[in-house]
């Protein structure tokens, strides 16, 4: 039953991931098109071949999370970028991101594999930068609203963390003061913002277990984000990183938030 339920999730998670997707897709010039559809199956066969090995080796069951991993690699990746260090960062955050602790996700392995090839390749291409200057991309943001939608309804969307990131956005930009190019709310539509936070830093296997936890966990992420686009020296996106980061502390704003009322 219990592997039934996650497999009920990685289904509701691909269907959720296929607007945003073909949005990429569409918004793509030919040669990236076909590039972009190149890392979605290698992502997709290095994942289940790497499950496969961990299953042989260790006795671990095989799952179909490697398709949604494998979409999520594919939407978060900018433009052109190498395909000997894509396969690197595949291989490091599915292994890193699920196999490693028992094929279970502490963190989106989508974002380890990406976070992975940001640190590790800062020239790759695979971080957009200057991205207060970029051109707001409202479709791809507004392709994500029925996945959330759809993962709310299944319940697989930590709601909460979505209210605090957009008021983490708001309070950031109130107290750091706001991009001389970009209003308060176009955060939302720049870069990987709306992708990162619904489908990585929302998802309820990562994300803290308590409401308030949630709504810190959301605030983080969101001030963070706009403190890294206005205040660092290459405005990079910054989603990767505040997600990454968050994440780290999710078990810890469960404690502090629950300290004297037993485990969380």
């Amino acid at each position: 039953m219990f592997m039934y339920e996650d497999h009920k999730k990685d289904i509701a998670l691909g269907l959720a991931l296929g607007p945003p997707l073909v949005v990429r897709f569409y918004q793509d010039n030919p040669d990236i098109v076909l590039q972009r559809l190149t890392f979605l199956v290698m992502a997709f066969v290095l994942a289940y071949l790497w499950t496969a090995l961990f299953k042989k080796q260790f006795g671990q069951s095989l799952q179909i999370a490697q398709l949604h991993f494998a979409m999520l690699f594919a939407i978060l990746l900018p433009a052109s970028v190498g395909l000997g260090t894509t396969a690197l960062a595949i291989s490091f955050g599915w292994v890193f991101g699920r196999e490693i602790f028992g094929g279970r996700a502490i963190l989106p392995p989508a974002l380890i594999a990406v976070a992975f090839a940001i640190f590790s390749f800062p020239k790759g291409g695979f971080e957009v930068l200057w991205v207060v200057y970029t051109a707001p991309n409202v479709l791809l943001a507004l392709s994500c609203l029925p996945g959330a939608v759809w993962l709310l309804w299944k319940k697989d969307l930590a709601w909460p963390v979505l209210i605090g990131a957009l008021a983490g956005v708001a309070l950031a930009v109130e107290f750091i003061g706001p991009s001389s190019s970009v209003p308060w709310w176009g955060h939302f539509v720049l870069g990987t913002f709306t992708v990162g936070v619904v489908f990585m830093a929302a998802a309820k296997d990562c994300a803290p277990h308590t409401m308030r936890a949630q709504m810190l966990y959301g605030l983080l992420i969101g001030s963070l984000v706009v403190s890294i686009r206005v205040t660092s020296p290459e405005q990079s996106d910054g989603v990767i990183f505040a997600i990454l980061l968050s994440g780290l502390f999710a078990p810890l704003f469960d404690r502090l938030l629950n300290w004297g009322k037993g485990d969380a």
